[in-house]
């Protein structure tokens, strides 16, 4: 049986890693997709301020393995300036926002600290060929509030955006860890 083993790089191994002990209040992205009766954010992207001008953009692609099209998603993340695709001011005039007001802003409560990030793996098989790569990550901070950040099943290379505790848990029931930053 051939295999497909897609990871993360390096640098969003570091990227992924230096969230552990920041504290975060919001995940911001500049669209979303919510079906009603639903709690899922679909996104492109995913934005978290780190710093007044750091912030921490997850993103995905997709591919499919050469004979049996088996899908997978190829997660990165990477350290910006600014948020992606978000108008953004970190000096703005008096009484003035940091954020225009297009985008998903998905509030978290009070700000706290993250205490671990996790990076979450699938695995899928046909026939002949199989695949297993990074699907998502796991975020848990210090007040116990966990989201999910994991791969759309679609060939947009979406996000989900997972918030509630028992979404979390069905939405991850099928994948490891596969590293773990942080407590």
């Amino acid at each position: 049986m051939e295999e497909t083993i897609q990871r993360i790089d390096r640098e969003s191994e570091k990227a992924l890693a230096s969230l552990a002990g920041c504290k975060i209040q919001t995940l911001l992205s500049e669209s979303a997709d919510v079906a009603a009766g639903q709690s899922l954010i679909e996104v492109m992207s995913v934005s978290i301020q780190l710093a007044k001008k750091r912030f921490l953009v997850i993103e995905s692609d997709w591919g499919d393995t050469p004979k049996e099209w088996l899908d997978y998603h190829c997660l990165s993340a990477r350290i910006a300036g600014a948020p992606r695709g978000i108008r953004y001011n970190p000096k703005p005039p008096k009484n003035g926002a940091h954020y225009a007001n297009d985008h998903l802003s998905l509030r978290l409560g009070a700000e706290a600290s993250v205490a671990a990030v996790e990076v979450l793996e699938a695995h899928a098989a046909g026939e002949r060929e199989s695949v297993t790569y990074d699907a998502g990550i796991l975020i848990t901070r210090t007040d116990g509030l966990k989201v999910a950040v994991i791969r759309a099943d679609s060939i947009l290379g979406a996000l989900l955006i997972v918030h509630a505790p028992s979404e979390i848990k069905q939405a991850t029931a099928d994948l490891k860890v596969r590293l773990r930053y942080g407590a």
